[in-house]
């Protein structure tokens, strides 16, 4: 499976190599590049200049402490757990209705005698229990058994999406086809052969889980640390940022995240509202991730010409592999090579300076909270 890059270190080049928008073209809301950078310029809060600068601080032996990674048996079982949920069944019993049971329904709902849209349905599955529905719907079910007809009197939330709906009183008329019991498979062998055959056993199965959570650790660790390096070089630098770099970081970051919407049906502001903020709100956000992307660019494009480091066709190979690609040839087809160059580029500057950092190694406990 293709990894798609998104925000972070390096980012700005790694989103461009994915995102789709250039100067005068529509997005997935109809948005043009231009017109984003119009945003940019509302949205900005501090002054830039129109050529950004640069002045080196620091950048070799920077000091960062990091924890080793470490896996308990809980962690294992935990995770093994939610494949055993992700593997159940739900079985047809002859008993009342419970929560966490799955029930099959048919339903109408009216308003003053009236059905009103989207409130019928037949033969629809649900789980009691999973707030799919108002309040007092799913626990109106519980105790009712299959071949049952229930009369719920409900009203649907003040804040409901439907003005038509909101703050009134509604009937679902609900008929129960069946009640099916939630039905968890037993940890055995035969279990693993058949959801992972590559394991085929309770046992291997335990280790390579282990070994899959250990690797999430040390990726998070490592993701951690190279973050750390990187804001202690910018702090040791004197950066100042280009208006038009800045605005292009922020444009390429709209533009992504308004294609990622659209394969979803939604616009940029409905995206937005799903992670809790408006529009302005998430733009205001990115806008600052810009400028951080931006002195990260400046940082390792700067030390990257000091030092001498150049790329090759291995560098270009290793970086189409870890975003999921057979060879850097099908990469190519997807991304520009002028920015697959710099993404590459400043992933070996990153190395570099990982690797010429002070590390040291601690127990959990002993590294302050960030």
């Amino acid at each position: 499976m293709r990894k798609f890059l998104t925000v972070g270190l390096c980012g700005a080049a790694a989103l461009m190599l994915f995102a789709t928008g250039c100067s005068g073209q529509k997005s997935a809301t109809g948005t043009t590049a231009s017109e984003a950078e119009s945003t940019a310029a509302e949205t900005e809060t501090e002054e830039y200049v129109a050529e950004g600068s640069i002045t080196l601080g620091d950048y070799k032996g920077i000091p960062v402490t990091v924890t080793e990674p470490a896996v308990t048996d809980e962690e294992v079982d935990a995770q093994i757990q939610q494949l055993l949920n992700s593997s159940a069944k739900y079985v047809e019993v002859d008993r009342e209705a419970k929560l966490g049971d799955q029930v099959n329904i048919d339903y109408k709902g009216t308003k003053d005698g009236v059905a009103f849209d989207g409130g019928s349905a037949e033969g629809f599955d649900l789980i009691l229990g999973s707030n799919s529905f108002i309040d007092g719907f799913e626990s109106g079910l519980v105790g009712a058994k299959k071949g049952d007809n229930v009369s719920l009197n409900l009203t649907f939330p003040a804040d409901y999406r439907s003005t038509d709906l909101a703050g009134k009183d509604v009937v679902f008329e609900v008929t129960v086809n069946n009640v099916q019991e939630k039905t968890v498979p037993e940890l055995t062998d035969e279990f693993v052969t058949e959801v992972s055959p590559e394991d085929g056993t309770v046992e291997n199965l335990k280790k390579n889980m282990k070994e899959f959570i250990l690797e999430n650790k040390q990726a998070q660790i490592d993701n951690q640390r190279n973050t750390d390096i990187l804001n202690a070089a910018i702090d040791n630098s004197e950066i100042i940022c280009a208006t038009d770099e800045v605005n292009t970081n922020f444009d390429n970051q709209v533009q992504y995240y308004t294609n990622q919407a659209a394969m979803y049906g939604m616009d940029f502001a409905t995206y937005a509202g799903l992670m809790g903020m408006d529009e302005d709100g998430l733009k205001s956000e990115l806008k600052a991730i810009a400028k951080d992307m931006t002195k990260q660019e400046m940082l390792l494009k700067e030390i990257a010409s000091k030092e001498n480091i150049t790329i090759s066709d291995e560098d270009r190979e290793a970086l189409a592999k870890q975003y999921g690609y057979d060879d850097l040839e099908s990469f190519l087809e997807t991304a520009d090579k002028e920015i697959v160059d710099d993404t590459a580029l400043m992933q070996k500057t990153l190395d570099f300076l990982v690797e010429n950092a002070v590390i040291t190694v601690a127990d959990a406990e002993e590294v302050p909270a960030s």
